[in-house]
């Protein structure tokens, strides 16, 4: 499969999902909003052929991915990570790691206007990087993200109990956005149960029926449901940053810096978000780091999921003619058969001076037997 086939599938997934109600997941508020996704991969491939001297294939890699997004009316921070580290004979050959975060102090807690200060940086082994690049920020911003999962866990409520045949059909609006309110004050609720039995209450005055006990139990299950976490809202930021480590022992330069986040929940089942970044040295010589990086997650059915990853970094050096760029794309298809979990992973990438995309297929396959 080529990488545009592949990317022109993950678009064709992504447009051909439809939301399920006319109330948009990001009409929810929450007072307070915490992301947090963390990955870790590893891949080692060994091939030694008899007829052949030495060892053919002795290499792998570990990546790893960290991003936590934390809002408040008063004040809110983003923390992201991620890096690769290339093995050769289980010794590290190559790496990069890269990380950025921000605190953002709001003017108005009813406002999304807020000053913030942050940092980036970026380890990179190889010449002609001889140390990591590390630089600080402070400035405005405007923006919000909302955790969203309250309502997304009220409207599958309302499509199992209709495919049970608990209730004749949907919940209205009104009832959906009640029970979004309740699910998120579960915190204040001393025992599940109480939970349950409120928004048991929503439902049965807004469907005119009563619940048996195996509608019940699909509440409880949809409520403690974890990993299927939904966020909408955006922020955009610009500031003056100080760059305190030159990755290749240059001067330390002021520098103009700009990025923004997305969040996007466009039905109960998915999660699009996107972040991109600018930075350039000043005064103005030519030199800029610009990255993009977008996730998609979407659940086909309840033993089935689908994911795409993509991240491009442009990197303008000194006395560069054209930046370097570089790609990643990921696509998996996630799979339940049987109690067997199983992973097909498409990954392209492609580097400065590369004229075709690195293709790599991997499946995995995993039981539980207890």
């Amino acid at each position: 499969m080529t990488m545009r086939k592949a990317v022109l599938l993950g678009i064709f997934l992504l447009l051909s999902v439809g939301p399920v109600s006319a109330l948009s997941l990001c009409d929810y508020q929450a007072p307070e909003t915490s992301l947090l996704d963390i990955g870790v991969s590893f891949a080692y491939h060994y091939l030694e052929d008899p007829e052949r001297p030495g060892i053919e294939v002795n290499a792998g890699n570990i990546s790893f991915s960290y991003s936590q997004i934390y809002s408040a009316p008063e004040r809110g921070f983003s923390l992201e990570a991620s890096g690769i580290l290339g093995l050769q004979g289980l010794a590290v050959a190559e790496a990069v790691v890269e990380g950025n975060g921000a605190y953002r102090h709001y003017l108005d807690p009813e406002e999304p206007l807020f000053l913030f200060g942050g940092f980036d940086s970026r380890w990179r082994t190889g010449d002609p990087y001889l140390q990591p690049w590390f630089q600080v920020t402070a400035g405005l911003g405007y923006g919000r993200f909302n955790d969203v999962t309250p309502l997304a866990k009220a409207m599958l409520i309302s499509e199992d109990l209709l495919r049970l045949g608990a209730i004749p059909a949907s919940l209205s609006e009104d009832a959906l956005m009640a029970v979004a309110r309740e699910i998120g004050r579960r915190l204040e609720y001393e025992k599940l149960e109480d939970l349950v039995a409120a928004v048991e209450g929503i439902i049965e005055t807004d469907a005119g029926v009563e619940l048996d006990a195996h509608a019940v139990l699909a509440i409880e299950n949809r409520i403690l449901e974890t990993g299927k976490e939904r966020y909408c809202g955006g922020a955009i930021q610009a500031g003056i940053g100080y760059e305190i480590l030159d990755p290749e022992g240059g001067s330390q330069d002021l520098v103009l810096h700009g990025s923004g986040d997305l969040a996007v929940a466009p039905e109960p089942r998915s999660q699009l978000l996107l972040r991109g970044g600018l930075s350039a040295a000043l005064p103005w010589k030519g030199t800029y780091r610009a990255t993009l990086a977008g996730d998609y997650d979407y659940e086909i059915t309840g033993k089935a999921t689908f994911s795409a990853s993509y991240s491009l970094e442009w990197i303008k050096g000194e006395g560069m003619a054209v930046p370097e760029d570089r790609h990643a794309a990921v696509f998996q298809l996630g799979l339940n058969l049987g109690g067997w979990n199983v992973a097909l992973r498409l990954t392209f990438t492609k580097g400065p001076g590369d004229v075709a995309w690195t293709q790599e297929f991997s499946i995995t396959a995993s039981i539980d037997l207890r």
